[in-house]
């Protein structure tokens, strides 16, 4: 059950298995995820590129934001830093999403205060912010995704939604935490609440979305009852 289940939210939440398990190589980089803003601010004067992406293709300012680097990525926007730019490796993210992959909420905050792109993919029907936060990061970077213009009807390659991944999505939103999570009953609340007319999407992932809450309470693996709070909310909705 626990091998069938690892695979049956299978979708865009798999592309941020192994985003980056490298570590900085550059000096502003490698100051930018130590959180030395004057070592920043001393590189930047120094003519060091600001939006200068190391081996791991991240930019200083995508470093900053994985780490929670707050005074750094503060330094690293007032010199210019690009708060858009995407990655270039094969993931192409910007500092947002890498905020939103390691939770980290204040990182999020800062960057959409600065014109972050909340429906930022990095091709067509790809993995938005908000895709990946309601399957993974908790409500609180839902809602500020939200109500800086995410789009909480967007609708990813394979079909996904916010709505489906907060409920099947985050087991699998990195391979080496299998099984983390699942029914996020205050990120369904949250969605549901910013738009209330939100309905599971009529296709394989919103159908693999309910046979996902059901097998969780099937198999007993439904801590708190989330699941049955997210199917009682679906109903009522």
């Amino acid at each position: 059950m626990h091998s069938f289940m690892l695979f049956v939210g299978m979708g865009t939440a798999l592309m941020a298995a192994g985003a980056c398990r490298d570590a900085p190589t550059l000096p502003l980089t490698q100051a930018a995820g130590h959180n030395d803003a004057d070592a920043v601010r001393r590189l930047v004067a120094d003519k060091q590129a600001v939006d200068e992406t190391d081996q791991s293709g991240l930019t200083a300012l995508m470093w900053a934001a994985r780490l929670g680097a707050l005074d750094a990525m503060q330094a690293l926007l007032d010199a210019g830093a690009n708060v858009n730019a995407r990655s270039s490796n094969r993931f192409e993210w910007t500092a947002l999403h890498h905020a939103v992959h390691r939770r980290q909420p204040a990182a999020v905050r800062l960057l959409l205060e600065h014109g972050a792109d909340p429906n930022a993919a990095p091709h067509a029907e790809a993995l938005t912010p908000l895709l990946m936060a309601a399957g993974d990061a908790g409500s609180a970077i839902v809602k500020l995704l939200l109500a800086h213009g995410a789009n909480a009807r967007y609708q990813g390659e394979w079909g996904g939604t916010p709505l489906t991944e907060a409920i099947s999505g985050a087991p699998l939103m990195d391979i080496d935490r299998p099984l983390h999570g699942g029914c996020r009953a205050e990120t369904v609340r949250a969605l549901l609440a910013h738009d209330p007319t939100l309905r599971l999407p009529d296709n394989v992932q919103g159908r693999l979305a309910l046979m996902w809450a059901r097998l969780f309470i099937f198999a007993e693996h439904d801590p708190g009852e989330r699941c049955a709070d997210v199917l009682q909310l679906l109903k009522k909705s």
